[in-house]
């Protein structure tokens, strides 16, 4: 893991004025820091990250992505301020982090080491339960549509659940957004191997449906980064549970949908993809090999490609879920 990938589509509901000027200006900021990293320009990153931190200084990922670039940039003391500032934010697991590896072996490094190993081991005692949204009208008699979100590595649900959550509970949704089920911190979280995720999701599923009037034949799973990876391998594996997925800058695993792959001819399942033409080839290529791949096999598949954006979260996030939304509910004839 090189970065702590921001879900930046997670970050306040529009407001009128002043406020939905910080909004656009903190996304944009960071849209740009993701894309600078991915190009290997840390300064320009750590320009961008701070510009966002200025108008969210409560969010752990920017702090811990300002640590990684100055790390990267052989700046020791930088790197390990921004460090203390991260574990100051909730996040405690880096040291196997190879962004690093330039600093690694100073005194500063390990004593902070030292210091959040013994404040993960209290925030993995805790329970984290997930966030849920229903509609303000929600009403037992009706069966609704349900969303579930996946965040990227080193991200949070409670970043989604300021704005995409409600949006969506605003449509009509049930949305819910659990935590990664491994704990990094107090504001760290990502997401175990492929299987054992799989598990976790599947079992989360029938939990909502046990709590809430679910419509089954509508259950949307989206993922960003590792979480659309994730997003990805789950909803393929299991046709018969997801009407559509939307993986944003995830990776298209073909290996985890081997003996697989049968069970898609003839689902009702649409996947609408979402990758920046800047992010890793391998990635990009993965996601062009997913479009191919599941249309042979009959999958409603849209891919867009963002030029100019890295690994981040492209255009204006909540006007492209619904895009996604449209897509997978309103099919073509």
């Amino acid at each position: 893991m090189q970065l702590t990938f921001l879900l930046i589509f997670l970050i306040g509901l529009p407001q009128p004025g002043k406020k939905e000027e910080k909004i656009v200006k903190l996304r944009e900021y960071v849209t740009k820091g993701m894309t600078a990293y991915t190009d290997d320009d840390y300064q320009k990153a750590i320009e961008y990250f701070k510009n966002a931190f200025e108008l969210d200084s409560t969010y752990a990922p920017l702090a811990y992505n300002i640590a990684c670039c100055y790390s990267l940039l052989n700046n020791k003391d930088s790197a390990i301020t921004w460090l203390e500032r991260t574990i100051a934010l909730g996040t405690y697991e880096f040291e196997r982090d190879k962004d690093f590896d330039n600093i690694r072996e100073t005194k500063e490094f390990k004593e902070l080491v030292q210091k959040a190993d013994t404040l993960l081991a209290q925030a993995k005692k805790k329970e984290w339960k997930p966030i849920i949204y229903t509609p303000e009208d929600y009403d037992t008699t009706k069966q609704y549509p349900l969303f579930i979100g996946l965040h990227g590595y080193g991200g949070s649900p409670t970043h989604f659940a300021r704005s995409t959550a409600r949006m969506l509970a605003e449509q009509g949704y049930i949305c819910a957004i659990p935590y990664g089920n491994v704990v990094h911190g107090l504001t760290s979280f990502s997401w175990a191997k492929m299987i054992e995720c799989e598990e976790v999701i599947l079992k989360f599923i029938k939990e909502i449906e046990s709590q809430y009037s679910i419509d089954t034949s509508r259950i949307i799973l989206l993922g960003y980064s590792q979480g659309g990876s994730r997003a990805f391998s789950i909803g393929l594996r299991n046709p018969d549970v997801f009407k559509g997925i939307i993986a944003v800058a995830g990776t298209f695993d073909e290996e985890e949908l081997k003996g697989h792959l049968e069970k898609l001819i003839g689902r009702d399942l649409s996947v609408f993809i979402m990758i920046g033409q800047k992010d890793r080839k391998k990635r990009i290529e993965s996601n062009r090999r997913a479009k191919e791949l599941l249309e042979k096999y009959g999958i409603r598949v849209h891919l867009d490609v963002y030029p100019g954006v890295g690994h981040a979260f492209p255009g204006e996030p909540e006007k492209e879920i619904k895009r996604a939304l449209r897509f997978i509910l309103s099919p073509e004839k």
